[in-house]
């Protein structure tokens, strides 16, 4: 059985001031129901990633939450296939399900007192990353202003100054962008004083993902949406990725 590396990388170890490296014991070995498994992380691991969110100050994390979004690598398949598990002494908790690509990650007292492996039981020898992002509450679920967008952004670098410090905040990347899903047969548009610009048209069966800059359109803009937004996103800058890697 292969021991394990949880691994981090770019503004993972910056923002959350976090390098974590969980190894363990090279004749340590974990089977699930008779099949192969490999260790990947344990529970605190990733929960020490919420646990340092909740950490931020209230102001700057105000309206937003923390979310892991993930893809089986190297092919970009949905994470569900390589079935990720909390292995608990209550049964294995999926973390990944059906076509979802969000992580489920539940947080129990009891969990962080056991501090279960986390284990890959398919796909083995296939990686699992997920990147991290700041989900933000729309009020009015199909439109925001630029005022609005820029408050986001705000929050964010809100952040990063915080865990890093004035001084070496200024060395690192701002937030500029969000990630907006649009529901299927949506239309995405700006609209400033009258004047309508196309932004997107998901003509697709499934949401599409857009990257918008606010800072490229006056404050008083208004985005809006033909269907209510499935989510929109602060882009973490940086390589904002936690990947579940099994140690070779």
């Amino acid at each position: 059985m292969m021991t394990s590396i949880f691994r981090t990388v770019g503004l993972v170890t910056a923002l959350f001031c976090l390098s974590v490296h969980a190894a363990y014991a090279a004749d340590e070995h974990v089977t699930v129901s008779g099949k192969p498994a490999v260790r990947v992380a344990t529970y605190k691991d990733v929960a020490h990633f919420y646990e340092r969110f909740e950490k931020f100050p209230a102001a700057a994390r105000e309206g937003i939450s923390l979310h892991f979004t993930g893809e089986l690598l190297p092919d970009h398949e949905l994470p569900s296939k390589a079935r990720l598990v909390i292995h608990s002494k209550q049964g294995d908790i999926p973390l990944f399900f059906g076509t979802d690509r969000e992580m489920h990650f539940p947080r129990t007292v009891q969990l962080v007192a056991e501090n279960p492996p986390i284990l890959q039981t398919e796909s083995i020898g296939h990686n699992v990353r997920t990147e991290l992002s700041l989900r933000v509450e729309v009020p009015q679920g199909d439109r925001f202003t630029g005022v609005q967008a820029r408050y986001w952004l705000a929050q964010t670098n809100a952040c990063i100054r915080d865990l890093t410090g004035v001084i070496l905040s200024w060395f690192m990347p701002d937030a500029h962008r969000l990630k907006i899903d649009l529901a299927p047969g949506a239309r995405f548009e700006a609209v400033t004083s009258g004047h309508v610009i196309m932004l997107a048209n998901n003509e697709g069966k499934e949401p599409m993902t857009v990257l918008l800059r606010p800072q490229d359109y006056p404050e008083d803009t208004i985005f809006r949406s033909s269907k209510s937004f499935p989510q929109v996103r602060v882009r973490i800058p940086g390589d904002a990725y936690l990947t579940f890697t099994p140690d070779r």
